[in-house]
């Protein structure tokens, strides 16, 4: 029996998971809608699939398994209410949305409904990641150091802050996540997000384009994230964690790991494709009807989410916020 597969959605984040289901046997994309069709065309001519005339028509039961929604965050409505409902096994990518209660309604609806889910922090699908996870088990760091420096998103959406939730939402949230991953829950952030090249740069856009954002967490680690989407010139995605008697680094987005301590010194590159690990536990989670095999599941996306929603309203209202 053939998994079937419709996407909602099929611009660039998507056209890493279509290449990855390609690959795996079993599965078959045969429902794709995009609000530009030329893209919805092309996806439909490498896969096979019928461009389907909206994103609900995707949503048919009786044609689909599971769905990809891999639409930006400010564009997904009901569409995950609706898949639950229907009994229609959910990928959606990060980040889930720019509201939390609303996320967290969605939250409950998918949970009640007994679907299979999964949220697309490919990062901790990475050999890297789970050996780091491993590692840390019973160690506890004092200080997290994480960074991401790089350059912006083409789309006009992307540098509106009430669409994307700017680049501390829509990408530093790996970073968040892999924290979140390794190390335990934040308690309280307090965070710093600025304007200073954007300001003379474009006048539309509103995101920031540098943030400073200073964390605790429940078991009392302290650490700091900083971030930049204007950096041309040097780029960078890493977690550090320093404990007394060990130092973790995750560097390249989790694709290499460094553990140092009194008996070893060892780094160890990845040769995964994170993407594809992903693709291949959902497509097995939802064949065998468990949640056992995906590593993110939609209530870990929205605790993701709300760390760096939070960060964003720390800065607005001056103050530290408290989970």
């Amino acid at each position: 029996m053939r998994l079937k597969i419709g996407f909602i959605g099929v611009g660039g984040i998507a056209s890493l998971h279509i290449q990855s289901l390609l690959r795996i046997d079993g599965t078959e994309i045969v429902s794709v809608y995009d609000v530009n069709k030329e893209n919805a065309v092309k996806a439909a001519e490498s896969t096979g699939a019928q461009v389907m005339d909206s994103a609900e028509q995707v949503l048919d039961p009786a044609r689909i398994d599971a769905v990809y929604i891999c639409t930006p965050q400010f564009a997904r409505g009901n569409l995950e209410e609706l898949a639950a409902l229907r009994g229609i096994h959910l990928f959606v990518e990060k980040p889930l949305g720019l509201d939390m209660e609303e996320v967290r309604r969605k939250e409950q609806v998918i949970l009640e409904s007994g679907i299979i889910h999964s949220v697309g922090y490919c990062l901790r699908y990475l050999d890297t990641v789970q050996q780091a996870k491993a590692y840390l088990t019973g160690r506890q760091a004092h200080l997290i150091q994480a960074y991401r420096f790089g350059g912006s998103h083409p789309a006009e959406w992307w540098h509106r802050l009430d669409m994307s939730g700017g680049h501390l939402v829509d990408a530093v949230t790996h970073q968040i996540d892999m924290i979140r991953y390794v190390a335990g829950e934040f308690n309280e952030v307090e965070a710093k997000l600025g304007r200073v090249s954007f300001d003379s740069l474009q006048s539309k856009g509103s995101i920031y384009d540098a943030g400073s954002i200073a964390f605790s967490m429940e078991q009392g680690t302290v650490g700091s994230i900083t971030e930049s989407c204007l950096s041309p010139f040097h780029t960078a995605s890493d977690l550090k964690l320093f404990g007394h008697d060990f130092f973790v680094y995750l560097s390249q987005n989790g694709a290499v790991l460094a553990i140092i301590d009194g008996g070893q010194n060892e780094t160890i590159t990845s040769a995964m494709d994170p993407y594809f690990e992903q693709c291949k536990a959902f497509v097995e989670a939802v064949t065998h009807h468990t949640q056992a095999p995906i590593l993110s599941s939609y209530a870990d996306g929205a605790r993701t989410l709300a760390v760096t929603l939070a960060a964003n309203r720390s800065s607005l209202e001056r103050t530290a916020i408290h989970f």
